[in-house]
């Protein structure tokens, strides 16, 4: 690895704003996704044997292995994007395959890389055997290798051209190196070792420019770190990155709300959590609200799904079987999976969600309640909104439209008009692709920022601000230095030179809006593709001017507000002038409408003799209806009570007739067993009483729960009373 120039001297900045500087140079040269990508491909290297059944198998594969927490969504995409790429396959949908041809070049570079520094080291210890022929060689090893993860913990990308002898390095960075090898050497060797192994390792790097395996095994290094820092962030960069957000209120949608109580079905629903934690994890400056009509339209949806639930009776086996259907919504997934697990009916399932303002303030959500109409406006963005579904030729119920329209309305009230979306104080946080689409193209058209963003994609955004869980420092030294890591293609040496070209740009400023700048967005995203070292240059500096104006802009807009108050005062005093005016002219035909009010008193009596009467004929004739409704109550219960008898007369006689078919048919047809059985009168006698309850029954459904729900129990009474009577002689 070789460097055009040396290492920028940039003294007033912090070693803090240099990582920042470093983040922003690998992530300008190198996407996480392209490196993780690589990572994962690793793992199919590493453990040959292993089959890799679900992405989650590869997500702690990733973690066991490297010591890196990487979501299991960003693992989704990237197992996508290989089998698109045909670098991975699934057999038959049973587990992961790494195809023959990808696998054979990942070992070839693997085994390169591990060949490579076994030649570094056998020549270090060929070389220190002669000068320190009582030196330990694994533990002068393993100080050097200590001592390297330190430096490129500490500097990050640029370490490789930090101990490149051929370069003119600053002062404070050869004492920064120099502290480090101490403090290695303190904490790992006994003090009369020090000595020898700090000028071991000394010379090990004094001679890396006439050993070209020494100077590749120092870049392979470098890409490593390189590699390490495009994954995961410093803690010190992701708390300096975060000290400069600016107050943000994010705005919920009704999906994005319903992954976050686990009654939604989506990809997004676990990156959504994942957000929700980290925004309070790590104590963002975002307010989290959800809209009015949002609110509503939970509880309407709820309801609706609700209602499918109720009309059905559900099993736990019905549930079971249920769970299976890939067609179910989110809450009727969730309700068959706790049926099924333990037994619930929907009522008991539904009746947390009645009070979803509680479950969702548990969460830090709060509703975001505005009286402001804004029928125009919401009536303009509905009819776009509805034009832009025609032109793709699908089609969204009205009511969710307009409940779109609602949110997205009033989260441009809260907007301002800057260049980040991170700084623009609301945001529109839905897992609704259309409506992402829409507010992008509008927001296109009218030269605005965007106020919609995806939950994956503002995680990704927010990413620079997130630290890894892990610690850090030790992850770092036991992951940066491993031959998977090493190989993982090479983008070390242009994001050092990006890195320094950034930090000669920003030296005149003071740090602190340095660091702001850093901590734009769009800065960042602008930098994405831009290979130009003066390209790279330029931009930044059109970043600091846009911050300029937007400052001038602001105090343009303070100076225009205070003329237009002065304007609306003036207009103020002359309005109460105008207002005196017609006051007294009022006062006066005031006056003259005294003389009417009297004239309207005498109408007004007329009137109200005149209602007195209506009110005296309505109450008489209430009284009659009321006469007329008794007679037919009474009515109606005589005529019941006439039923009621017709009824009994009924059973009787059909029960009468029904017994007398059933004693004729016995000895009509000889039903032997029954004429010669010992009880056989009892018998009889109880199958009579049994036809009798039953028909009874029939008649009359208030006896039905007696007579059909006692009568096994009076039957098995009966039989036994009535067996006493006996039977035929013999």
């Amino acid at each position: 690895m070789t460097f055009k120039r040396a290492p920028a001297k940039s003294h007033n900045f912090s070693l803090a704003f240099e990582q920042m500087c470093s983040f922003v140079a690998i992530s300008d040269t190198q996407s996480p996704s392209d490196t993780l990508k690589q990572l994962i491909l690793q793992c199919f290297i590493v453990l040959p044997d292993e089959k890799f059944h679900t992405v989650s198998q590869i997500k702690e594969t990733i973690d066991i292995l490297f010591g890196l927490q990487i979501t299991e969504h960003d693992v989704q995409e990237c197992i996508d994007q290989l089998i698109k790429e045909k670098a991975i396959t699934m057999s038959a949908g049973t587990n992961f395959n790494l195809t023959p041809n990808v696998r054979v070049r990942l070992q070839k570079r693997i085994d390169e890389a591990n060949t490579l520094e076994n030649k570094v080291k056998q020549e270090w210890f060929d070389e220190i055997s002669k000068s320190f022929p009582n030196l330990p060689n694994d533990q002068a090893w393993s100080v050097l290798r200590k001592y390297l993860a330190k430096a490129f913990r500490r500097h990050g990308i640029q370490t490789a051209a930090l101990l490149d002898p051929s370069i003119d390095v600053a002062p404070e960075y050869s004492e920064s190196l120099s502290s480090l090898l101490k403090e290695t050497l303190k904490d790992n060797l006994p003090q009369e070792l020090h000595t020898v192994v700090k000028k071991a390792v000394s010379g090990f790097l004094a001679n890396i420019g006439s050993h070209p395996e020494r100077a590749a095994y120092i870049g392979q290094l470098g890409d490593g770190a390189f590699n390490y820092f495009s994954l995961t962030v410093v803690p010190d960069v992701a708390e300096s990155f975060r000290n400069k957000l600016n107050p943000l209120t994010l705005f919920f949608d009704t999906n994005v709300l319903f992954g976050l109580l686990d009654l939604h079905i989506h990809p997004h629903a676990e990156v959504s959590n994942q957000l929700l934690n980290a925004i309070k994890k790590h104590k963002f400056p975002f307010t989290l609200r959800y809209h009015q009509a949002t609110e509503a339209e939970i509880l309407s949806t709820i309801d609706w799904y609700g209602s499918r639930l109720r009309s059905c009776t559900w099993s736990t086996s019905m549930s079971r079987a249920a769970v299976t259907s890939p067609y179910l919504s989110g809450i009727e997934s969730k309700y068959h999976r706790l049926n099924a697990e333990k037994g619930m009916d929907v009522e008991t399932f539904l009746k947390p969600y009645a009070h979803i303002d509680i479950l969702l303030k548990d969460k830090g959500i709060l509703v975001h309640r505005s009286n402001e109409e804004r029928l125009y406006e919401r009536a303009t963005l509905l009819n776009e909104y509805m034009d832009f579904f025609k032109r793709k030729g699908q089609d969204k119920p009205y009511n969710a439209i307009d409940h779109d329209t609602t949110v997205l309305d009033a989260v441009h009230q809260l907007r301002s008009n800057t260049s980040s979306s991170l700084e623009a104080g609301a945001l529109f946080i839905t897992s609704d692709y259309n409506l992402f689409l829409f507010d992008w193209e509008m927001s296109r058209k009218q030269c605005r920022r965007a106020c919609t963003a995806l939950p994956n994609l503002l995680f990704q955004i927010l990413r620079p601000f997130i630290p890894s869980d892990k610690d850090f420092d030790r992850s770092f030294a036991e992951t940066f230095a491993l031959s998977e890591f090493r190989t993982i293609g090479s983008g070390a040496s242009i994001a050092c030179s990006k890195m320094l070209s950034l930090l000669a740009s920003l030296k005149d400023f003071p740090e602190e809006t340095a660091a702001k700048l850093l901590s734009n967005d769009l800065l960042i995203s602008r930098l994405r593709n831009v290979n130009d070292d003066k390209k790279f240059q330029e931009i930044v500096e059109s970043a600091i001017v846009s911050e300029n104006t937007l400052l001038m802009e602001e105090k343009a807009a303070l100076s225009k507000q205070l003329e237009i108050e002065k304007e609306e005062k003036k207009k103020g005093l002359e309005a109460a002038q105008i207002a005196y005016e017609y006051a007294e002219l009022t006062l006066k035909q005031k006056e003259a409408d005294l003389k009417s009010i009297e004239e309207l008193k005498d109408k007004e009596k007329e009137r109200a003799e005149l209602a007195t009467k209506e009110t005296e004929n309505q109450r008489k004739a209430k009284e009659e209806a009321e006469k007329r409704a008794n007679k037919e109550i009474l009515g109606k219960g005589m005529a019941e009570k006439k039923a009621y008898i017709y009824k009994i007369i009924a059973a009787s006689s059909l029960s009468i007739m029904l017994i007398g078919i059933f004693e004729f048919l016995i000895y009509y047809i000889k039903w032997g067993w029954l004429i010669n059985h010992p009880s056989s009168y009892g018998l009889q006698s109880a199958f009579d009483i049994l036809l009798t309850l039953l028909i009874f029954a029939i008649f009359e459904p208030k006896w039905r729960k007696f007579c059909w729900g006692s009568s096994g129990i009076l039957f098995a009474v009966i039989i036994v009373i009535l067996s006493l009577l006996g039977g035929p002689s013999k």
